[in-house]
């Protein structure tokens, strides 16, 4: 009986060649689409789930706040991991990990490690990573060894075996013993590295063990037992009070609220873009939109194939009729029309499958991730299975119930009946399609938007033609002085500067300082890095009140600094004037006031900043040049800087470039975005062109009588288009106030953000009525050039 089903279901798709095309390509398209963002979500969700603990890892968090300062930060401080280990009976190991950057060198060979982190050696016993080479029971035994990856071994050694005892030196001078090589953590592994050096050496961690307030250290628990990070939470106040609150001032233990807090592992990286530094991270809003959209496809081609297959039912009624005299149960004409919506669902499938290994280099290139299928899995072919006879059953069902109550009767006479309900369920689909491609319309307007808002606006400052070039080697960060003036000697360099500073990329130092006003002190929270005299005229930041820095005047040696608005209208003060700062345990007035500017992406907030006049401990140069001649500019840095220091290889970025980096995630989101809403409102368009089509074909007599009479083909025309018009507008109404909730809901995760205007939902309208029309007149104008002879001649 099935296979016999299944025969009769194929003979029917081919038969009628141009309506199962339409199917096909509508719902293989649809489950394209889906499978995509499927992998996209489900590598999203995976992250750190694969660990052998990962149930029983936790990281700390902490929530500080005292007057009207606030820092919610995912770091906490070196001495955290022993102190809460030896505390707490709960706790079976603690991890510290600190993230950092050096300057390998093996012989004349020496690289910038951009991606390092300083870690306990417990690190192996939390996070699983594969050993090449070594073991984790003998990694990071000593102060002095050194763990690499793969890429990093080869790039050093020119190998991956062999280099076990082998020596790498770090900052110039620090011998390290390779004790093992790793291959490269999974893509879905939080913590990204090429290197791994301890935690407790001091010279390259750059920590201080003992140091309570010093928040700077990922923290991690692994726990004995899942089922106690609650109470062991609770019992975390108790130790603030005991261990910290007497160290950070708060000797009563009240003026400041300070709540650790205990962050599953596998919550990381979807739950921690409110946390200080991990702003721009992926989020749940991502993945909750990314899945909203892959059912929002599916489900247009899922209402594509309901309302082809319910509008050809007239085609159908008298093979309905027939079946049914001939004794044909009710069950089994549902079993025929569903195991139609199967085959083409496997068919779709299969498509699919073929297409998406096709797009999936160009996906994950718009996307910026690694994903692939995994053919031999057997979750995958599950999975896939379960997707696909979801969708069968959810095309065919209504189709199946539909067309199997014919009655027989009628069928035969010519007289099907006409189902008004039928009609009204079609037409509430094709609201539903147009309802959802006008909220994806709205959604990409609003997205690209707030991307060239993001783009255009002015950060404060000149970033154009300013190129960073990081100091890593001790050595250079010395002689950093001498670098800057034989650079500006060269004629094509307008300006450069020094600083320890981060612009447009990592979060800077924050600490606290102390400001005085007529005898009262107030404490105030706030980023901070040094600089030289020349920082405020290479980046031109306008200066709002008093004066910048000055090398002629000795004041400014040792008792300059420079605070920004943001910071004036955090201590209330009418002028930089009213109060002063203390300064190396001196209470030093203010220079000056420079405007806000933005130290990155507008994702931030701009917050109180403290700029300090201070040449030593910089390891950054700015340059600005006069774009003249960007090659030769460049080479001639090239070669100043080999000729000052040519241990460190010569590295370097332009600062516009360092900010688009930021919004690259946003940008991806952006583009998926316009490419799966473009494939929305095409998967729409086939099957209004099909409904079109066969809305015609029904009322060809109409028509033809309608021609008889008079009618002309411009109000043929506009009779059938005119009811899927109507159907759009309705639409419209509805897509209003959804889209608006979802475009306020997706702009307040930035700081800086557009205002959505009321003309986005008129012009995501218009572009659907406008594609409702080309897409439906074609066959009204067909319907209306027909000769009415051939429509009437049954007659």
């Amino acid at each position: 009986m099935l296979q016999n089903y299944f025969k009769i279901a194929w003979r029917n798709l081919i038969r009628n060649k141009t309506y199962s095309l339409l199917i096909l390509s509508g719902l293989a398209t649809g489950m394209t689409c889906a499978l995509a963002l499927w992998l996209y979500v489900h590598d999203e969700l995976s992250f750190d789930r694969y660990h052998r603990y990962t149930d029983r890892i936790y990281r700390l968090n902490l929530h500080i706040k005292w007057s009207e300062n606030e820092y919610k930060l995912s770091m906490a401080s070196a001495p955290f991991g022993p102190v809460l280990r030896d505390e707490y009976p709960e706790i079976e190991k603690t991890l510290r990990v600190k993230k950092g950057a050096q300057l390998f060198r093996v012989g004349e060979k020496s690289l910038n490690v951009k991606e390092l982190i300083c870690a306990d050696s417990t690190l192996f016993t939390f996070f699983d990573y594969e050993f090449v080479e070594g073991s984790a029971q003998n990694a990071l035994k000593g102060k002095n060894s050194v763990v690499l990856t793969e890429k990093l071994a080869v790039n050093l050694f020119g190998r991956t075996t062999g280099i076990i005892g082998n020596f790498v030196t770090v900052k110039d001078s620090i011998p390290f013993s390779v004790t093992g090589v790793i291959r490269e953590a999974p893509t879905n592994h939080h913590l990204k590295f090429e290197a791994i050096l301890p935690y407790t050496n001091e010279a390259v961690s750059r920590v201080q063990l003992d140091k309570w307030d010093g928040f700077n250290t990922f923290t991690y628990l692994l726990l004995n037992d899942a089922k106690a990070a609650a109470k062991l939470e609770d019992k975390l106040p108790a130790f603030y009070k005991k261990y910290i609150a007497e160290r950070i001032g708060d000797t009563d233990g009240t003026k400041v609220k300070f709540a650790i807090s205990l962050q599953p592992l596998g919550d990381i990286h979807l739950h921690s873009s409110h946390l200080m530094g991990e702003e721009n991270g992926s989020t749940m809003a991502y993945v909750y939109t990314f899945s909203i959209i892959g059912l929002f496809i599916l489900l247009i081609a899922i209402v594509n194939y309901i309302n082809l297959a319910t509008a050809r039912s007239a085609g159908r009624a008298k093979e309905i009729g027939i079946r049914k005299s001939v004794g044909s149960q009710w069950s089994q004409l549902i079993g025929q029309f569903l195991s139609e919506s199967l085959l083409m669902a496997f068919l779709a499938l299969l498509t699919s499958i073929l297409l998406l290994n096709l797009l999936l280099p160009f996906f994950n290139d718009i996307s910026g991730k690694s994903l692939t299928i995994k053919f031999l899995d057997l979750k995958t072919w599950t999975f896939c299975l379960g997707f696909t006879l979801l969708t069968g059953l959810a095309s065919g069902v209504y189709p199946a119930f539909i067309l199997s109550r014919f009655r027989p009767e009628q069928v035969l006479k010519g007289t099907p009946g006409r189902n008004s309900s039928g009609v009204i369920f079609r037409q509430s689909l094709v609201v539903l399609q147009f309802f959802i491609s006008m909220v994806m319309i709205a959604g990409t307007i609003t997205v690209y938007r707030q991307l060239n808002f993001m783009r255009t606006t002015q950060l404060g400052f000149n970033q154009r033609l300013v190129i960073r070039m990081p100091l890593q080697s001790p050595l250079l960060q010395e002689n950093a002085n001498v670098l800057k003036e034989r650079i500006l000697q060269n004629p094509l360099v307008e300006n450069a500067a020094l600083t320890n500073g981060s612009i447009g990329d990592q979060l800077n130092n924050k600490t606290t300082f102390s400001f005085y006003k007529n005898g009262s002190e107030e404490s105030v929270s706030a980023e901070y890095f040094n600089v030289d005299a020349d920082f405020t005229d290479v980046l031109q930041i306008p200066i709002a009140d008093g004066r910048s820095f000055s090398d002629r005047l000795d004041h400014d040696s040792s008792n300059a600094v420079l605070i920004n608005q943001a910071m004036l209208e955090r201590l209330g003060w009418k002028s930089y004037r009213d109060g002063l700062i203390e300064l190396n345990t001196r209470k030093v007035p203010v220079t000056g006031v420079i405007s806000d500017f933005h130290l990155r992406s507008l994702h931030n907030q701009i917050e109180p900043l403290v700029l300090v006049l201070k040449k030593e401990k910089t390891d950054n140069l700015l340059v600005k040049v006069s774009g003249a001649d960007l090659p030769k500019t460049i080479a001639a840095l090239r070669k100043t800087f080999n000729d000052v220091n040519g241990n460190q290889p010569f590295e370097y970025h332009f600062l516009d470039q360092a900010f688009a980096k930021q919004y690259r995630t946003d940008e991806q989101k952006g583009q998926l975005f316009l490419a799966f809403s473009t494939i929305a409102i095409i998967i729409a368009c086939l099957g209004l062109f099909g409904l079109a089509t066969f809305m015609a074909e029904q009322r060809k007599k109409e028509i033809g009588v309608r021609k008889v009479l008079g009618a002309s083909i411009t109000s043929i025309v506009s009779m059938l288009s005119g009811d899927f018009l109507k159907l759009v507008l309705v639409a419209m109404v509805i897509a209003f106030p959804v889209g608006l909730y979802l475009m306020e809901k997706w702009l307040g995760n930035f700081a800086y953000k557009i205002t959505p205007d009321w003309w986005i939902f008129p012009l995501a309208a218009g572009l659907s009525i406008l594609i409702a029309i080309i897409t439906v007149s074609f066959q009204s104008v067909r319907a209306a050039l027909t000769n009415p002879v051939k429509s009437l001649r049954s007659e």
